[in-house]
């Protein structure tokens, strides 16, 4: 079953679990009620018919009335029994938990369900440059796409369409321009990192969607940890840098090195290590500001070391 159908039951069966909720505590009341008048009125028949008998039973069963009268309310006031039922049986159905269709649902409303076609065409160039990664790409856009989108990605788009998606971004606000050039480098990162190609794309992108320098800077520095091939971009200004081997001794260590690593074992080092520990992989969602950290000083210990 694809997400889109996966989608529409699930809206379905939780407007069945939230109407659920809300009748479950006046189901509970009523049912409630109803037991207390009775037992009320059991009471007072027995008063009229023998004060002192009805005492003495009250007394007596007291215990056992209300722990009958428990048992009585408890099924009816569980409903979520129920609800948690109908859960079950469909995410088996699904192959999806509700956690997973919330998550998905919640994704397409944050980058907006309209910029979906739109987005498509930028998918098809960049992952056309990287064929091998399609496993990893299709599970990395299953986060965002239905299974018809994420094969429509991968089937080619002309020219013409590939402008009107320029245009279309370029009209949007800063902040959609930016979650599409953030979705779209993390998507080049599966599998092994951004290649040169897909680099340059990335950056020819910026441009035609008209990003100033500034912008662009940002993200030239927060990706370029993640490139498999590294150019003499200088992420900041390292000329008044002690390069003595006592200073430099703690960045060899933080990239796992000794103070004889080539240049080419120190780029690989550090990459290797921004694969693991860059906060914009999907994978380290759970852990950002740790990898903001760890990533300030791994891009330290780099700037130290690449001379």
């Amino acid at each position: 079953m694809n997400r889109n159908e996966i989608v529409r039951q699930y809206k379905r069966v939780d407007t069945l679990n939230t109407f659920l909720d809300l009748i479950e505590i006046p189901i509970f009341i009523l049912f409630g009620t109803i037991l207390i008048v009775l037992f009320l009125g059991f009471l007072f028949i027995g008063y009229i018919i023998e004060i002192t008998i009805e005492i003495i039973t009250l007394f007596k069963f007291k215990p056992l009335i209300c722990e009958n009268l428990g048992k009585l309310c408890r099924p009816l006031g569980n409903l979520s029994l129920f609800s948690e039922t109908i859960m079950k049986k469909c995410e088996k159905k699904w192959g999806m938990t509700m956690e997973q269709i919330s998550d998905f649902i919640s994704h397409r409303k944050q980058f907006g369900e309209k910029n979906i076609p739109y987005l498509l065409p930028y998918i098809n160039r960049l992952c056309q440059l990287n064929k091998g990664a399609r496993e990893e790409q299709e599970t990395f856009l299953s986060a965002l796409l239905s299974e018809e989108e994420i094969q429509s990605a991968f089937e080619g788009f002309s020219d013409l369409q590939m402008e009107d998606a320029i245009l279309y971004w370029r009209r949007k606000e800063l902040g959609e321009k930016k979650d599409l050039v953030n979705l779209l480098f993390k998507l080049t990162v599966e599998q092994d990192g951004i290649h040169n190609d897909e680099w340059n794309m990335l950056i020819q992108m910026l441009a035609q969607l008209r990003f100033n320098n500034r912008y662009i800077e940002y993200f030239k520095d927060r990706y370029f940890s993640l490139r498999t091939e590294f150019d003499d971009y200088k992420r900041k200004d390292t000329a008044s840098v002690d390069y003595s081997v006592d200073n430099l001794k703690p960045y060899y260590d933080l990239l796992g090195l000794t103070e004889d690593a080539s240049v080419e074992e120190i780029k690989q080092a550090y990459h290797e290590l921004a694969l693991q520990h860059h906060p914009d992989l999907p994978k380290n969602a759970s852990r950002i500001e740790e990898c903001e950290e760890l990533m300030m000083k791994i891009n330290e210990a780099y700037e130290r070391l690449r001379r």
